[in-house]
């Protein structure tokens, strides 16, 4: 089952390389909208790209689609759409949920671009897309953000990123298997993000921050800006449910809280814009499942200098000291489901390795980072990892736009180098 692709808003909103559209011109043979383009649309685009989509324009109408042509062979050629940083093409892992055209559809817009994009045959189109996403099942809880909100970006920008204290509901200690975020209003929601707070301090720090600001929630960048808050869930457009590795879960104790965090991006037209996301978990009892940990692999104190247009920060660590971040023993080994790479808007590239006593194996490797499109990358098979093997990460930074050093840290102009990967115990 392939999950929907995301092509989003970034895309020019006006004609890149001319305009097309005619029907056929000159009886052409090559690819015509209708029969070659609107089915990879559907498939790889309408997620985002459709009527209430989150992107501005709707890819399902022919002729929208035509005057962006130039725009979308562009994109596609440079890989910046549809949006995956980490690279697919097998030089460094696959993953089950990749965003990832072959280089053959990329080279179909291509062609279609080049020639004009023509229309085609409106009997040659595909059936409306019908977006075949994974669908919780069992015992479920639901909740939501606890009220209708009107995203207010700061002045002269279009992004607001926004963390609201919620208590889901849970009285018993019990997994996580699976998740689904709907959000409120398609066209602002960009993507959310689930923080676990681990102890009553973290429901403190959480409250006092929402306290402290005037509005509901209160205003949050990178993470929770709370200690002891653990990423646990990431949503994007398109995405559908998460479905958690079989027979494994994530923790949540009897009455802990969360921080959910929702980045919207509210165009410049239109509106009001009222959301109020809806959470649903999967939930499971079963003590026999194995426990996941978010375990972060990555350097949390650092200085880059600036107007550096390549700066760099490396680190290795030990099996027992990834466990430590994660507050687990991990010295008897691992087996790694999925990564999710991490940093702040500055980043440009990131590439994690796994160091045995028989040789490297490349973990994840992102060639064109970019802040706004994060998710948790699954390996197409789990990876195994044993006593000894160390990790190692490289993280390249632009930072040309700066004239004081950047440190680590959760604010906007901080930046963080960490590669976070689900993953459980082996032995425990």
């Amino acid at each position: 089952m392939r999950r929907p692709i995301a092509v989003s808003s970034l895309l020019a909103l006006g004609c890149v390389a001319g305009c097309g559209g005619a029907e056929n011109p000159g009886g052409s043979t090559g690819p015509t909208y209708y029969k070659d383009i609107a089915p990879l649309v559907n498939e790889a685009c309408a997620s985002c790209h459709e009527a209430g989509g989150i992107a501005p324009f709707s890819l399902t109408d022919a002729q929208t689609a035509a005057n962006m042509a130039g725009a979308m062979a562009a994109a596609t050629e440079a890989r910046t759409m549809p949006p995956m940083p980490v690279n697919n093409d097998g030089s460094c892992q696959t993953y089950k949920n990749a965003r990832w055209l072959s280089d053959e559809q990329i080279a179909l817009f291509q062609r279609w671009s080049e020639a004009g994009a023509p229309l085609g045959d409106p009997k040659d189109a595909p059936p409306p897309p019908a977006f075949d996403t994974p669908k919780l099942a069992g015992e479920l809880a639901t909740f939501d953000i606890g009220l209708d909100y009107t995203p207010e970006p700061p002045p002269g920008e279009l992004d607001e990123y926004r963390c609201f204290v919620v208590d889901p509901g849970i009285t018993e200690d019990t997994f996580i298997t699976g998740y689904d975020i709907q959000p409120g209003d398609a066209r602002v929601v960009h993507h959310v993000s689930l923080f676990y707070l681990a102890d009553d301090q973290a429901d403190a720090d959480a409250e006092a921050l929402d306290a402290a600001d005037p509005g509901p929630g209160y205003r949050c960048f990178g993470a929770a800006g709370v200690q002891n808050s653990v990423l646990y869930g990431v949503w994007v457009p398109g995405s559908g449910a998460t479905i958690l590795p079989a027979g494994t879960g994530i923790f949540h104790g009897a009455g802990r809280k969360i921080a959910l965090q929702v980045h919207y991006n509210v165009p410049l037209t239109g509106g009001p814009f009222t959301d109020r996301s809806k959470v649903t978990y999967q939930l499971e009892k079963d003590t026999s499942l194995t426990r996941a940990y978010l375990l972060p692999v990555g350097s949390f104190q650092f200085s880059l200098p600036p107007k550096d247009a390549q700066a760099n920060v490396s680190v290795d660590l030990s099996l027992s000291l990834l466990g430590s971040y994660g507050g687990v023993d991990a010295s008897g080994g691992i087996r790694v489901y999925g990564a999710m790479p991490h940093m702040h808007v500055i980043g440009r590239t990131q590439r994690t390795i796994l160091k045995r006593e028989d040789g490297q194996e490349c973990l994840t490797d992102v060639d064109r980072w970019n802040f706004h499109w994060q998710d948790l990358w699954w390996y197409e098979t789990p990876l195994d990892v044993a006593p000894g093997s160390t990790f190692g990460i490289s993280c390249d930074f632009d930072t040309r736009g700066r004239t004081t050093p950047t440190t680590w840290g959760e604010g906007t102009n901080d930046e963080m180098c960490t590669n976070i990967l689900y993953a459980t115990l082996i032995g425990k």
